[in-house]
């Protein structure tokens, strides 16, 4: 496993991996860029970035750039600054080639107008990983004040849905209950067929509505798998 970490120093530049040998890579701190040029066996990857450089990707998009071929990989964990970095240049609806081994992934994201870019990037990898069988949400502990334009467009992924026919277990933490949050959770609940649990953890210091409002709305969402529990946990104080 090969562990690295600029928390606190200074940027890393442009990070390359050449390692055919590596099987788990762990980052935290800054990068400029980073790609994998020779990581076949590569399983695990989890890259918490605290900043990037920002630069002109030339209309190449960065999330083809670093995961387009990383095929290998069964878990990913991305906070929301290596969301960020993977959105930029543009992000497609799905990877070139479908990351069939991914089980796991655990994602920081912000959905709301401005994040929009993120949203999507979240979902071009949830649509890549039609193996998925966990995936966990964490959101930001506050409330976005404008989610529309991110509202409506999970609104319109729901009339395509997402294959998702393995996914068994999905946790959100931190969770508001704003408008695109909202139907963020509805997208997966029409998707996933065979989701066996879904937790929510409550972040009532940016609750929208009451807790009970909440829950009551949720539990209307029409749902693909007659398996799912929705499971509401209150977490405040924690």
């Amino acid at each position: 496993m090969l562990n690295l970490s600029s928390y606190g120093a200074s940027t890393f530049g442009d990070l390359e991996i050449d390692a055919p040998n590596l099987k788990a890579f762990s980052f935290l701190g800054r990068f400029s860029s980073i790609c994998f040029k020779n990581a076949s066996l590569l399983k695990e990857v989890s890259i918490d970035l605290q900043d990037f450089t920002i630069s002109d990707t030339n209309g190449n998009s960065e999330l083809i750039k670093v995961l387009g071929e990383l095929s290998s990989i069964t878990r990913l964990k991305s906070n929301y600054g290596f969301l960020q970095f993977l959105a930029r240049g543009g992000v497609p609806q799905k990877l070139p080639i479908n990351l069939n081994n991914p089980t796991v992934l655990r994602l920081g994201m912000m959905i709301g107008s401005v994040y929009s870019s993120e949203v999507r990037c979240a979902l071009c990898l949830i649509k890549s990983a039609p193996n998925l069988q966990f995936l966990q949400i964490t959101l930001p502990n506050y409330t976005p004040k404008v989610d529309q334009e991110s509202a409506l467009f999970l609104k319109a992924q729901q009339k395509s849905k997402i294959p998702l026919s393995r996914l068994e277990l999905v946790r959100i933490k931190r969770f508001s209950g704003a408008k695109s949050e909202m139907e963020f959770v509805k997208l997966l609940l029409l998707s996933a067929i065979a989701l066996r649990k879904l937790e929510i953890s409550i972040n009532y210091r940016g609750a929208t509505v009451s807790g009970y409002k909440m829950l009551k709305e949720l539990l209307s969402f029409r749902r693909a798998s007659s398996k799912a529990e929705i499971i509401f946990k209150d977490v405040s104080g924690i």
